[in-house]
């Protein structure tokens, strides 16, 4: 470790751990929406059904960048690397653009409800909280 560089805090590994097993099931849910997408919406109405058939390709793009990034920047928090701020802004643009298209301008909010807005709301603020967290460890120099 050289001079300027401070030791990182016990907790930076247990934070870690937690956006890297969120980011894994978020792995597991891409994985599912696009290789099982018809056993996923079983419990869906046909209108429900329907808009998620309707998703343009591009989101999934946007879901692969957002799990995958955000799963790299959560192995370089674990090694305290500085790059882990460069994939959490990544996986959160990624995100927000996301979210706002399915949520919001493609109609998600009226087809799948309020209780619709509870998964995109806190898969936002988790990837505000990782970004911030690490920003808050680049600055104290616990990061490399």
């Amino acid at each position: 470790m050289n001079e300027e560089q401070t030791a990182a805090p016990k907790f930076v590994v247990i934070v870690a751990i937690i956006s890297l097993v969120w980011n894994l099931m978020g792995c597991g849910i891409f994985l599912t929406e696009v290789f099982a997408q018809e056993s996923m919406m079983e419990s869906m109405t046909e209108k429900q059904k329907d808009w998620v058939r309707s998703t343009p390709s591009w989101v999934y793009i946007l879901f692969a960048i957002s799990v995958s990034t955000g799963l790299a920047g959560s192995i370089f928090l674990w090694v305290r690397n500085r790059y882990c701020v460069v994939l959490y802004s990544i996986s959160l643009g990624a995100v927000l653009h996301q979210m706002i298209y399915t949520m919001v301008i493609a109609g998600g909010l009226q087809v799948m409800g309020p209780s619709g807005a509870v998964m995109p709301t806190i898969v936002i603020l988790l990837a505000v909280t990782w970004l911030i967290y690490a920003v808050s460890l680049l600055k104290k120099k616990a990061l490399h």
